[in-house]
């Protein structure tokens, strides 16, 4: 018996693990096992997860596949870099090719894939869904006439605060009141409120929200300030910190000023002094009898009893940073661009310093052409498709390699993707390297690498587009060429699959101070870490 219950002691702590934050995250509510108070949104993709196989088989739909690699990279195609004192930044386009008009905001209210959480807002509560946005700083609500997607409506909100001022012309600058998950209280909050002008194909849209999650303020569009600094400077978070986690490619939580990490491991702890219980209680062993108390109500540490002693664990003691590999934002100001110290294939490193952006809205794991070829080389058997699908290759089915990923100054190596018999659940050949099998009966997989060409396509069509005039002149406005990708990686959902991330956004944000506004001095640089669940 004890054989046995050792043999499924790791299937056991996942399907405990996995059960525990789903019923959390249905019921939006995830108990802060930290000092600091943290507020634990339960997201969603929209449309369930991402599959690029046809409906009810195994095989990829590659049209479809090439759609989404347009969509995804045509989200990197809205902002252009500029020069801001000493440094280069990151702002949203205005007008020309790939930019919006000047009534447009970034972000696309309840498009296909993107993952949101629910917030209510006003007396009586107005539920809506605020799309999460990686690459735009705006926090902003709209409201058309249309019935697509959640409306909130200010005509209906008996707490609302009315503002003359239009932070973008098409906006106004109310408050409201926002109640918080988890933390279970209200707070006023400022915010962009939107309606599309009439005579604009933009009012016949879905209503919904933007909670832009940018490093930087230059990408911001409205005046607004952002969700996270507000409630920094309301005293309600102590931190300016998110953090992400996926549970499965349709539910996740996000965390604002913490993370979810001390809500896992707790979950972790329990289930495995639960399974040493029952080993215990095997051999005929005395368990100390539970005393029915509450491990997580304030100020409690959590015990863990023993055979022969009672073991005092002060989770809340230790650092919100501890158990992270840490990483600086570089590159233009902007988004959160990494360094990705190496890239691992089968244990054997393949490919070192490559910067990469997160998003998690990319449904793929997007590399530059020449990191793609490098990176496929070193898997046997793989090889590419031809035009049109060219940018995405191929490997066998039943060889499929271990993908590791390098980050934080330690050098640790998280798993990207693995494949083979039990890597899955579902039993999808290749494992979750793979999109699926190339078509039907077919012994080779799509992988979920896929080459991105989208820095050198736009620097192209500038070069094409305009005379050396032209281009001389935006440069000297201080326009760059290109968007800035041209060997940049984009690390999306794929990777976040057992990965956490966390996002230290603490140089950008605004204090309140005299009843005057100061930008906050930098103190030290923005972060990104990861760890594994």
């Amino acid at each position: 018996m004890l054989a046995i219950k050792m043999h499924f002691l790791p299937f056991l702590l996942a399907a405990c693990y996995m059960t525990s934050l789903a019923n959390a995250t249905e019921q939006s509510v995830l108990r802060s096992l930290d000092v600091a108070p943290v507020i634990h949104f339960a997201i969603t993709r929209r449309d369930g997860a991402f599959t690029g196989t046809v409906a009810g088989k195994d095989w990829v739909d590659l049209d479809y596949l090439v759609k989404q690699v347009e969509v995804a990279e045509c989200r990197f195609n809205l902002t252009k870099r500029v020069v801001r004192g000493n440094k280069l930044v990151r702002k949203a386009k205005t007008d020309g090719a790939g930019g919006k008009d000047r009534t447009g905001l970034m972000g696309d209210i309840a498009s296909r894939g993107t993952w949101y959480a629910k917030i209510n807002i006003g007396k009586p509560p107005q539920e809506i869904e605020m799309d999460l946005n990686m690459l735009s700083s705006d926090f902003y609500v709209v409201k058309t006439s249309s019935q697509n997607g959640n409306s909130y409506d200010d005509f209906f909100s008996s707490s609302i605060t009315k503002s003359p001022e239009r932070p973008f012309p098409t906006c106004t600058l109310p408050n409201d009141e926002f109640y918080l998950p988890t933390l279970n209280t209200s707070v006023s909050l400022s915010f962009a409120y939107c309606r599309p002008q009439r005579f604009t194909r933009k009012t016949l849209g879905a209503s919904g929200s933007i909670l832009g999650l940018a490093a930087s303020k230059h990408l911001a569009q409205t005046r607004s300030g952002s969700l996270i600094a507000q409630l920094v400077q309301n005293k309600v978070i102590e931190r300016p910190v998110f953090s992400l986690m996926l549970i499965n490619g349709r539910q996740g939580v996000l965390s604002i000023g913490g993370t979810g990490a001390p809500a896992v491991d707790l979950v972790v702890k329990q289930t495995k002094d639960q399974l040493d219980q029952i080993g215990a209680w095997e051999r005929g062993e005395t368990l100390l009898p539970s005393t029915g108390e509450d491990p997580v109500r304030e100020g409690a540490p959590l015990t863990k009893r023993g055979r022969s002693h009672t073991e005092i664990i002060e989770t809340r003691q230790a650092s919100w940073k501890d158990g992270w590999e840490w990483s600086t934002v570089q590159g233009a100001e902007g988004w959160w661009q990494i360094l990705m110290q190496g890239v691992w294939v089968d244990d054997s490193k393949v490919l070192q310093n490559q910067a990469v952006v997160v998003d998690i809205n990319c449904p793929f794991i997007l590399a530059p052409p020449l990191a793609a070829k490098a990176f496929y080389a070193s898997i046997s058997g793989s090889r590419p498709l031809p035009a049109p699908y060219s940018n995405f290759y191929v490997f066998p089915c039943l060889n499929p390699p271990v993908i590791q990923f390098e980050f934080g100054s330690n050098m640790a190596r998280f798993l990207a993707m693995h494949g083979g018999r039990g890597a899955d659940w579902s039993g999808e050949p290749g494992g979750r390297f793979s999109l699926g099998r190339l078509n039907n009966g077919s012994g080779y997989c799509v992988g979920s690498v896929v080459e991105t060409r989208m820095g050198i396509r736009e620097e192209r069509d500038e070069m094409m587009g305009g005379t050396r005039n032209e281009l001389r002149t935006s440069v000297q406005r201080g326009g760059m060429g290109g968007n800035g990708m041209r060997d940049v990686w984009v690390i999306g959902e794929g990777f976040f699959r057992g990965v956490g991330a966390a996002f230290d956004v603490s140089v950008y944000f605004y204090l309140m101070k005299e009843d005057a506004w100061l930008i906050s001095i930098q103190l030290h640089e923005q972060k990104v870490g990861f760890r594994t669940y």
